[in-house]
């Protein structure tokens, strides 16, 4: 999974979705203005938001593997139809991950929703790397596993599909080389312009890993933090900077 950043769309889409939303009834009259906007024309600043949100490469924010091409309820439709038709519930993901999602919205004890939103949280607060395998799990607190990393894993499973694991590992073998060769060139400027390259090529989020979470404390993260502060203040900058809306 990936953090992403919710943007704003323009007045007219707003209004659009706001007069939209008043002839929303029941679930089905939901689902019918819903397919009735997706296939007009004034649809499009919303879909062009929501792709502008993914990336200049579409990769799902779930699983971070295959194109993003379904608009998503993040509330799905069958669990709170007045939802069906505002912004903010909106998230454009790859066809597995949203037939797999399809009306699954499990909720704790209050009816807080437990899966993760990216343009919300920070995915990595609720998950783990395994960077030795590549898979993701939910992160284990004082006695029981977190709830939302649990509840995320389990609903997208193929998170943990075998190619996707194996693309995730992939991206951690070339932080890992790239890190090498800063800390051999005493991060000089090629050297650090790779690791940039690396962060902006990463589609699976795991520059967030290294920049912040657990994965700066593996030795060679914590070497380049200690010994080249600047290097390493630019890979944290750009790591966060990757999680932000591209221009279309």
């Amino acid at each position: 999974m990936r953090r992403i950043h919710r943007i704003q769309i323009d007045i007219q889409a707003r209004c659009e979705l706001a007069v939209r939303r008043k002839g929303l009834l029941d679930k089905e009259s939901a689902r019918k203005e819903w397919d009735r906007y997706r296939r007009s024309v004034k649809s499009r600043p919303v879909i062009e938001a929501l792709k502008a949100m993914n990336g200049l490469r579409q990769r799902c924010v779930y699983c971070c593997d295959s194109r993003s091409a379904d608009v998503d309820h993040f509330t799905p439709i069958a669990v709170d139809y007045t939802l069906a038709l505002t912004w903010k519930n909106f998230i454009m993901i790859c066809p597995e991950c949203n037939r797999r999602k399809s009306a699954r919205f499990p909720v704790d004890a209050a009816g807080n929703p437990l899966l993760i939103d990216p343009t919300r949280e920070d995915p990595w607060a609720h998950l783990i790397l395994d960077t030795k395998n590549g898979y993701l799990s939910a992160r284990f607190l004082d006695d029981d596993f977190d709830p939302k990393g649990d509840a995320t894993v389990d609903v997208f499973s193929c998170i943990n599909h075998e190619a996707v694991v194996e693309g995730r590992r992939r991206v951690v073998t070339r932080y890992y080389e790239a890190v090498d060769v800063l800390l051999e060139a005493k991060a000089d400027r090629n050297s650090l312009q790779k690791l940039i390259r690396e962060v902006r090529e990463d589609e699976y989020g795991i520059s967030g890993w290294f920049a912040f979470r657990e994965g700066r404390s593996e030795e060679r993260f914590s070497v380049m933090r200690s010994e080249h502060q600047s290097a390493w203040r630019r890979f944290a900058t750009e790591s966060f900077r990757s999680q932000l809306p591209v221009a279309r």
